[in-house]
């Protein structure tokens, strides 16, 4: 065995670790010392409570329709994942706004939701929902549980129930 063989193992070892580890999203930190910033990083506060036309309290989310987040909603067909609360939003002719829990009845998931030709799909499994929340195509068994909503002029209430 020669010392190329060598080295060429090692290169081949520490590649071959280095791409698994890529693989597995498993990042490398550097052996110096951390600066203050890396230690100690000032937290970013979160955003205001309905500074984004959204404010939760308990089982009331307020939908102010007057903010870049939230306008879509005025019109047929605009739609609102609100993550937070865990709620699907929708108008569906032009002055009918329907809500209804984003956990999708297959499955449970919460977070990803598509909204197209009046159906909602649940993009986990494809399951898909028309605006009244029943299901239209499965997996999922069971409809979408509606909650109540008020509207008052831009200010769109809905209750958790």
């Amino acid at each position: 065995m020669n010392d190329q063989d060598v080295s060429r193992k090692d290169f081949l070892r520490t590649a071959g670790s280095v791409a698994l580890f890529a693989a597995l999203g498993i990042s490398f930190s550097s052996c110096s010392s951390p600066t203050a910033a890396e230690t100690d990083p000032a937290p970013t506060p979160p955003p205001p409570s309905g500074s984004n036309g959204i404010t939760i309290s308990g089982n009331t989310i307020t939908v102010n329709l007057n903010t870049s987040t939230t306008e879509g909603l005025k019109n047929s067909g605009g739609w609102l994942l609100i993550n937070a609360a865990q709620v699907i939003v929708v108008n569906v002719d032009g002055s009918t706004i329907r809500a209804f829990s984003s956990v999708c009845t297959h499955q449970g998931c919460s977070t990803n939701w598509a909204f197209s030709s009046g159906l909602f799909e649940c993009t986990c499994h494809g399951s898909r929902f028309n605006t009244s929340g029943q299901v239209v195509r499965g997996p999922a068994a069971s409809n979408l549980p509606e909650y109540s909503v008020n509207r008052n002029g831009d200010t769109v209430t809905i209750t958790k129930s």
